[in-house]
């Protein structure tokens, strides 16, 4: 790095200094690139190590010594300390703990920075259907741990001099060589991995992916194809055929125009100064707990939304909420602003939709807490079965957020708020 700032200034030099400074411009980026990969291995071994003190002492973060949830009130310990979500703690974790018991000298390659995480996760994935039964017997038992022992020492070997593809490819090689009926066991394995997936894309449109089987898969894309290209001909309005092929998977999967055309409830909240055509209102609609979406989309929704609740972002209170009352369950009316006010779980850090989440009393309402909205919130499950299994104290904000302390003294800071509660 010392030799580095002697050149920080100088803006001409000559084509043998330009030389010397880019051999060490890239000698500097490869320790650095090394670095990042121990930091990398040795925080999966701290997140390994602090799981397995929580499952020795479920003392410290349980009051009943419950093992399986100390488990668990740590990955979420490590997850706000760290701000990842608990899922990506988890998968840390697992990729630690199987590659120091199975793949010793990859993990070792790892730990001095010579392997990604990325390639022990992924030699871990190709051995992934040799997983064995708690049952198996001992010869089957050696006769996989050979393979892992096989797999360990080629893997360390070629992520000294492979790029990642061919890394990937003869990993995937050597297991299948080795494995001789690992394409039926990778079937098995992978149709058990079969999903559904949402992300957003921005600009008031989200991807659905969907892990089906390739049969299923082309006779779905068959479908379509030969539906738009009718389509094409006759009701066509404008539109591409991949645009068609999408409007179709809309509404097919939504029913539309059946009587089974799906019921569910999206929150959309729209601002009176947009329907009342303002050309720069105050605020922008937004799918409640997600994203933005634009204007016109949003008047169109306002217009002829059957299976959406339509609610004005302005001073709207025909509907009593805060009803101050003593039973224990909050009433729909209620349900629905916290919904509206939060958009997703209120905990620190927490992006599952409120939509889906508990609704907490933020003082127990056996300990005299009301069914009111300054009392109540929305958690997800993971976060509920958290505040009052755990040692872990959910505390809520002025503006509503949930700050959480983890038995081991650390409390959590609220994200940067990139939206505004309608209400």
């Amino acid at each position: 790095m010392d030799q580095l700032t002697e050149f920080d200034e100088i803006t001409e030099v000559s084509p043998l200094t330009a030389t010397a400074v880019a051999s060490i411009l890239l000698d500097d980026l490869t320790c650095t690139s090394n670095e990042a990969n121990r930091h990398a291995a040795r925080r999966s071994e701290r997140i390994v190590k602090a799981i397995d003190l929580a499952r020795r002492h479920p003392e410290i973060y349980t009051h009943d010594a419950d093992v399986a949830f100390a488990e668990r009130s740590a990955i979420l310990d490590i997850a706000l300390r760290l701000r990842i979500s608990e899922d990506h703690a988890r998968a840390l974790r697992h990729a630690a703990e199987w590659a120091m018991g199975h793949l010793p000298n990859l993990w070792a390659q790892a730990h001095d920075g010579f392997a990604t995480l990325r390639q022990v996760e992924q030699t871990i994935t190709q051995l992934a259907p040799l997983d064995l039964p708690v049952d198996a017997p001992q010869e089957v038992v050696d006769a996989v741990h050979a393979v892992y022992a096989q797999v360990d020492v080629a893997a360390s070997e070629w992520v000294l001099s492979c790029p990642p593809e061919a890394f990937r490819r003869r990993l995937k090689a050597l297991v299948d060589r080795i494995a001789g009926d690992l394409a039926a066991r990778r079937r098995t394995r992978a149709m058990a991995d079969r999903k559904v997936t949402r992300s957003d894309a921005g600009d008031g449109m989200t991807w659905l992916t969907a892990l089906v089987p390739t049969p299923q898969a082309e006779a779905i894309m068959g479908r379509l194809t030969a539906t738009a290209k009718h389509m094409q001909k006759h009701e066509r309005n404008g539109r591409t055929r991949d645009q068609i092929r999408a409007d179709l998977f809309a509404d097919w999967l939504t029913g539309k125009g059946t009587d089974t055309a799906v019921k569910t409830k999206v929150f959309v909240t729209i601002p009176v100064q947009l329907l009342a055509g303002e050309p720069v209102p105050v605020e922008q609609a937004r799918i409640v707990g997600g994203d933005t979406i634009d204007p016109l989309t949003a008047k169109q929704l306002f217009v002829d939304a059957t299976a959406f609740h339509r609610v004005v972002t302005d001073p709207v209170k025909g509907v009593v909420v805060d009803m101050d009352r003593r039973t224990y369950r909050p009433t729909r009316a209620q349900r629905d602003w916290i919904i509206l006010n939060h958009g997703t779980c209120s905990r620190d850090g927490c992006t599952r939709l409120a939509v889906d989440a508990e609704v907490d009393h933020d003082r127990p309402w056996a300990e005299g807490g009301m069914t009111n909205l300054a009392d109540l919130r929305p958690l997800c499950s993971r976060d509920h079965v958290h505040r009052h299994r755990t040692k872990a104290v959910y505390r809520t904000r002025p503006d509503s957020t949930v700050e959480v302390t983890t038995p081991t003294g650390f409390t959590s800071t609220a994200p940067p708020d990139d939206t505004t509660p309608p209400f």
